[in-house]
């Protein structure tokens, strides 16, 4: 990613409560695009969201 999509990844995930700095992003995304790197934020989303709905409906 280039840091123009870094920026926007960051401010992207800040919207989830997600805070990311810049070196976290290129570390564990760099390679990745910017469309890549937001998906699958949103599937470790998602699968928290079940997990935490799974824990609280015990």
């Amino acid at each position: 990613m280039n840091q123009i999509e870094i920026n926007t990844f960051i401010e992207k995930m800040e919207e989830f409560g997600d805070i990311w700095t810049e070196d976290q992003v290129r570390d564990v995304y760099g390679d990745k695009t910017l469309e890549e790197a937001i998906a699958d934020r949103q599937s470790a989303h998602s699968k928290m969201a079940k997990i935490i709905g799974t824990v609280l409906n015990r």
